[in-house]
């Protein structure tokens, strides 16, 4: 009985060890629209307008680090490895955009969005 478990149990093993780990076309699209959904998100904020002018004209890959009370962060990047970051500072109304590959700041000012 023993031996007929442990049989059992190792075939289950290799068989588990053995699977194709490749997503299926499903899961990838659905990985695609969520980062779609993602830029629109990005899209909405009042400071987007000014961010995007300040960027340099590339397709990026926008994403929301944060957003709280406090600070909003966005992160840009493109296929070169290129990136941007976005600090919007809500309790002192300041805009920052840096560029993380030359690490310098490209603007700094006072921002007060429209409500």
């Amino acid at each position: 009985m023993k031996k007929l478990l442990f049989i059992i149990m190792g075939t289950l093993l290799l068989t588990a060890a053995c699977g194709n780990n490749e997503q299926p076309a499903d899961k990838k699209d659905a990985a695609v629209e969520n980062n779609a959904s993602e830029t629109s998100e990005v899209a909405k904020f009042p400071e987007y307008s000014i961010v995007k002018e300040y960027i340099p004209n590339a397709t990026y890959k926008e994403s929301l680090e944060s957003d709280n009370d406090d600070e909003r962060v966005i992160l840009f990047e493109n296929a070169d490895g290129k990136s941007f970051k976005s600090f919007y500072l809500k309790t002192r109304n300041i805009l920052q955009i840096r560029d993380l590959e030359e690490d310098r700041l490209t603007y700094n000012k006072i921002f007060r969005p429209e409500k």
